[in-house]
C-alpha cells in the first residue's frame, strides 16, 4: 500500500468524513489541513478577515508540505484550494492522490449558508453555490491532473467510497501519474 493517501476535491466532497473513515480502516491517522490549521491559528474566517487570503494560502502551504513530510504514512484532507499552490501540487506527485468528487446540487446540500467558509461568501453577493460553481470549473482541471483515482459523492454512502479507495489501493493503482 502506498505513503500518504491525500483526499482533494471541492468543498463540500467529503474530504473530511471520507478522510477519518478511510483512516480508521487503514489504521492511519488522519489530518484535515483545515482543523490543522485552526489548531495552529485559530479559525478561518477570522484569519481571512485579518490576513487576506493569500497569507492564508501561504501557511495553508508550509502546512500541506509539513503534513505530507510526516514519517508515519497518513491519510490527509486538503483544504478545497490547496491545490491552487503549484508547490502543493508538486508535493502530491509523490503520494496517492484521490479526488472525490461531488455535482453542484449535492454541494449545496453540504455547505449550508457557508458562513465557515470564506472563500464563498468574500468580495460578494452572489448566493454560495453560484460562487462555489466558478471556484470548481477553475480548480477541476487541476483536481483531475493530480488524481489517482476519482470517487464519484453519488457513491451511497461513506463506507462504499472508503472500499472503492482501499480497493484501487489493493489493485496498485498508484503507477498513474
Amino acid at each position: 500500500m502506498p505513503g500518504n493517501v491525500v483526499l482533494i476535491g471541492p468543498m463540500g466532497s467529503g474530504k473530511s468524513s471520507v478522510g477519518a473513515a478511510l483512516a480508521r480502516r487503514l489504521s492511519r491517522p488522519h489530518v484535515d489541513t483545515d482543523h490543522f490549521f485552526v489548531a495552529r491559528n485559530g479559525p478561518i474566517p477570522r484569519y481571512f478577515a485579518t490576513h487576506g487570503e493569500q497569507a492564508f494560502r501561504a501557511e495553508e502551504e508550509r502546512i500541506v508540505a509539513v503534513l505530507l513530510d510526516a514519517p508515519r504514512p497518513s491519510v490527509i484532507s486538503l483544504g478545497g484550494g490547496s491545490v491552487t499552490s503549484a508547490a502543493t501540487r508538486s508535493l502530491l506527485a509523490d503520494h496517492f492522490v484521490v479526488l472525490l468528487d461531488v455535482t453542484a446540487a449535492q454541494a449545496e446540500l453540504r455547505i449550508g449558508d457557508a458562513a465557515t467558509r470564506p472563500v464563498l461568501t468574500e468580495g460578494t453577493q452572489d448566493p454560495p453555490i453560484e460562487r462555489w460553481k466558478r471556484i470548481y470549473a477553475e480548480r477541476e482541471p487541476l483536481y483531475r491532473q493530480l488524481a489517482d483515482l476519482v470517487v464519484s459523492a453519488e457513491e451511497a454512502s461513506i463506507e462504499d467510497r472508503v472500499d472503492t479507495i482501499v480497493e484501487a489501493m489493493r489493485k496498485g493503482r498508484t503507477e498513474h501519474k
